[in-house]
């Protein structure tokens, strides 16, 4: 973008083309910003309709613009300055909340039986939380093993590895038996494994048993747990 770190008075609204496949509750895109390509963050200034009814007002013909964001592949982007670099990224979409010293509550939108329960005292100041559920398709589960384990959404809180003053409570779905699971009858150890990984960003991840050191309390078709540091 030119001219680089120019800001202006009110904000503009930009229109960016996409090729993104977000059909459903699976995906959703998000605008990074950068002023040298190297180090990236989220622009967070939404660029929702009330926020371009009350930032634009009259200067553009609001049908013009639902037209084009509704029939074409178009995401817009509000902003007051231009950085050198905006991009559109596609992820599993994450549900987003401030949570301070009251506590709250995170439900999925994707898996809605994922929640993350923050009990009061747990946070000492407010801040951004994110979960997000990233459910494993099928045919990508008999590939990697042959339809013999079942899994649940993966379940991510962030920020990653920030450490809680209260344990929350995670509750997540129990993964549904596929039809090749061998049911286990000689071994009396837990069906239902628990794993968890801290790696961060863009880090693969490494997975560790926990089910041994991690109660699970279960009910219905899930199982919850408590933790003191967020993590995958």
């Amino acid at each position: 973008m030119n001219p680089n770190q120019m800001r202006f008075s009110l904000p503009i609204l930009v229109e960016v083309p996409h090729i993104a496949s977000i059909k459903g509750r699976e995906r959703e895109i998000i605008i990074v910003r950068s002023e040298t390509g190297n180090s990236w963050k989220e622009h967070t200034l939404e660029a929702n309709e009330q926020a371009i009814n009350d930032s634009l007002g009259d200067a553009f013909d609001h049908s013009d613009l639902n037209t084009s964001s509704l029939n074409k592949r178009i995401h817009r982007i509000l902003t007051y300055d231009l950085p050198q670099y905006f991009a559109l990224i596609s992820r599993f979409r994450q549900e987003v909340a401030f949570i301070g010293s009251d506590g709250g509550i995170i439900s999925s939108t994707v898996a809605p039986q994922v929640q993350a329960v923050f009990p009061p005292g747990s946070l000492q100041k407010r801040i951004k939380v994110g979960l997000q559920a990233q459910i494993i398709p099928n045919d990508v589960i008999n590939r990697l093993a042959d339809g013999r384990v079942s899994v649940s959404p993966v379940v991510s809180i962030e920020p990653r590895r920030r450490k809680f003053h209260k344990p929350i409570t995670l509750t997540i779905p129990v993964p549904r038996h596929s039809a090749k699971t061998i049911p286990d009858t000689t071994n009396s150890s837990p069906k239902v494994r628990l794993l968890c990984s801290l790696s961060g960003g863009i880090n693969p991840a490494v997975w560790e048993d926990i089910t041994g050191s991690t109660p699970m309390t279960h009910h219905k078709d899930c199982v919850s747990f408590t933790t003191t540091v967020s993590a995958r």
